[in-house]
């Protein structure tokens, strides 16, 4: 066996490990709900041992933020792969409806849910995984268009990603699960409301491009009634 090929397949079992603790994350989450997401039994679901998952993962919050940084990730494959004539923010509307990103969200949505319940309980605390992102698709978007505002790059991509997050709050407020739940009953998502999640973020995404016309129009309010 060649040193390549040991190191692909090295590289691919550890790949294989990574998703096995996402996949078990996710597990847990559907059949006992939020009070099961410990490293202790995320790891014992994946079969492997704490020191193991901690190896990959430096917190249970990065297990979560996983889903995802691999949906972002195909968002800039794609973004990368798109042609210069095409206006940027279609590119990323185009992006969002490519191949794989649905099934990309199934597990952004459970995991995403959890993260969100967390952060409204007392003392909780949950990074923006969103803005976290943000610096991939700068770079992406710098190594496109090596001639743009470096200013206006940074602002576009903070401004996606907050229309990304702000679809996320979107869905979970419709779906009432952030209150709903109890903190043991485990979540049943349909592919119908992974399909409104989908549809809530490419609309976000087409807001930006069209704009906020009923927000530029002018109030009826005065600065006496504020």
């Amino acid at each position: 066996m060649t040193t390549d090929s040991s190191g692909t397949r090295r590289e691919m079992n550890k790949q294989a490990t990574r998703q096995a603790i996402v996949d078990a994350a996710l597990t847990l989450l559907r059949n006992q709900g939020r009070e099961a997401m410990t490293a202790t039994a995320i790891a014992e679901a994946a079969g492997i041992s704490r020191r193991t998952l901690f190896n990959y993962f430096p917190t249970v919050d990065a297990v979560l933020a996983e889903p995802l940084q691999r949906l972002l990730d195909r968002v800039v494959e794609v973004l990368a792969e798109s042609t210069q004539e095409l206006p940027l923010i279609t590119a990323a509307i185009r992006a969002l409806q490519g191949a794989g990103v649905p099934q990309l969200l199934e597990p952004v949505a459970y995991l995403g849910i959890y993260a969100e319940d967390c952060s409204h309980q007392p003392g909780g605390s949950q990074p923006n995984q969103w803005q976290n992102s943000s610096r991939d698709i700068i770079t992406t978007i710098e190594r496109k268009y090596p001639e743009a505002d470096p200013f206006e790059v940074r602002i576009f991509s903070h401004v996606v990603l907050g229309a990304g997050q702000a679809a996320f709050e979107e869905w979970t407020r419709q779906l009432a699960i952030t209150t709903g739940p109890e903190a043991n009953a485990p979540l049943d998502i349909s592919p119908q409301q992974i399909q409104e999640l989908h549809s809530l973020l490419t609309h976000a995404l087409e807001q930006l491009r069209d704009g906020f016309p009923a927000l530029l129009t002018t109030s009826d309010s005065t600065d006496k009634d504020l």
